[in-house]
């Protein structure tokens, strides 16, 4: 039976202000405590039930992506979410951009340079999408203390975000990039170090809809790169920047690249 993973109303309340049902969130910190001055590594642990799964930052086909909003001391500015790199999922004609098992998001907080309190507080309410044949909307407020000192300590959390962040795409001055527009495709022109070979590779778009998640990606030699050809999506052209992640498979182990080019019209 298809599902479209669309949330379902009831039964929604949570029982426990932790997660939902199939998943289990938390806020951890890269460090013990709050240093001055300095940025503070925080991060939305999303544990899943075997078989569940969540979104991406582009859910794909269906899903919606995890969000945050932040209630944080004065002077505290939350960066962006960051998005480990994701993997697919089919439900019948359908593919998604998530997550299974367990993943954690970084994000970046900028601490003021003068803290009057021995402690801070955070707090962070955060709302999710866990699916397998069925979607539940999960939503929580979530909250970390930490004493403020003149130096922290990795704490407990840090090997998760050791993790992370080889999960993390990577911008790599030595891989190249660019992208021109045919009829009824992209094609990327990826451009590998000298000695690496790509033996497979599938490109993750940032925007929604630009692209046809269901139809297959074709990687082929060209020269001394490689071209991929990906399948425009329902709105028939690329946004003004073709934004994404290349996750594959190199004769030097696999990559998660960070890509940003501005598509140009084939001649």
């Amino acid at each position: 039976m298809l599902s479209l993973c669309l949330p379902v109303a009831a039964g929604a309340a949570l029982a426990d202000p932790s997660g939902g049902r199939h998943v289990k969130v938390s806020l951890v910190a890269e460090t013990d405590a709050v240093t001055p001055g300095r940025p503070l590594l925080a991060g939305l642990r999303l544990q899943m039930e075997p078989g569940w799964h969540t979104y991406w930052r582009n859910p794909g086909d269906s899903g919606l992506p995890t969000k945050v909003k932040w209630e944080l001391p004065e002077g505290f500015v939350a960066g962006v979410l960051q998005w480990p790199r994701p993997i697919r999922f089919h439900t019948g004609p359908l593919v998604s951009y998530g997550y299974e098992h367990e993943v954690l998001l970084p994000v970046e907080l900028e601490v003021p340079a003068h803290l009057s309190s021995p402690e801070v507080r955070l707090i962070a309410r955060v709302s999710w999408l866990e699916c397998q044949e069925v979607c539940l909307p999960g939503k929580a407020e979530l909250s970390l203390s930490l004493p403020v000192r003149a130096s922290g300590a990795p704490g407990p959390a840090a090997p998760l975000f050791e993790e992370a962040r080889r999960q993390l795409p990577a911008r790599d001055a030595d891989w190249t990039f660019s992208a021109s527009v045919r009829p009824g495709s992209v094609e990327l022109a990826v451009g590998p170090p000298g000695g690496t070979s790509l033996d497979e590779a599938y490109f993750y778009p940032v925007t929604r809809r630009v692209l046809d998640h269901a139809k297959p990606q074709t990687l082929r030699k060209s020269g001394g790169g490689y071209r991929m050809d990906l399948p425009l999506g329902t709105r028939g052209k690329v946004a003004e920047r073709l934004e994404g992640v290349l996750v594959g498979n190199t004769s030097k182990g696999p990559v998660a690249l960070a890509v940003d080019v501005k598509p140009l019209e084939a001649p």
